[in-house]
């Protein structure tokens, strides 16, 4: 890790400032954001973290949908992404910790609440889009 490196006090820091927390301890905090109920998970030595939400359990998507959300996290999802685990569809920012700046991390909670809310619309974590040749 550089001199610069971000650390896990560090991130959990600045999430604390931009959320209201429900439970946190070392490696794990839950809060809302902007409505949205998340989790911030780390792990300081394999270097990880992931922000996350639930969304909706996976067998209740049509196919259409289930499509829909793999076009998203390739033209309309950017840095958060729709991600499965335990039949359950989730809005995750998942990335190594240390390279991370303030400033990723207030985006990625912006990117994270912003998948959730527009699943079923634009699905998009932002206005900024990659839309192909379509």
């Amino acid at each position: 890790m550089g001199l610069n490196a971000m650390t896990q006090d560090e991130m959990e820091k600045i999430v604390i400032k931009n959320v209201k927390v429900i439970e946190h301890e070392k490696g794990t905090i839950l809060f809302t954001y902007q409505k949205v109920k998340m989790m911030l998970i780390s792990d300081k030595n394999h270097d990880r973290m992931r922000i996350i939400t639930p969304i909706r359990e996976y067998s209740l998507l049509t196919e259409k949908v289930k499509e829909t959300i793999m076009e998203a996290n390739f033209h309309s999802a950017l840095d958060a992404r729709y991600a499965l685990r335990d039949g359950v569809i989730y809005s995750a920012f998942i990335h190594p910790l240390s390279p991370l700046s303030k400033a990723e991390i207030e985006s990625a909670l912006k990117q994270v609440a912003t998948l959730a809310q527009t699943f079923g619309s634009t699905y998009s974590s932002t206005e900024l889009s990659f839309q192909g040749t379509k």
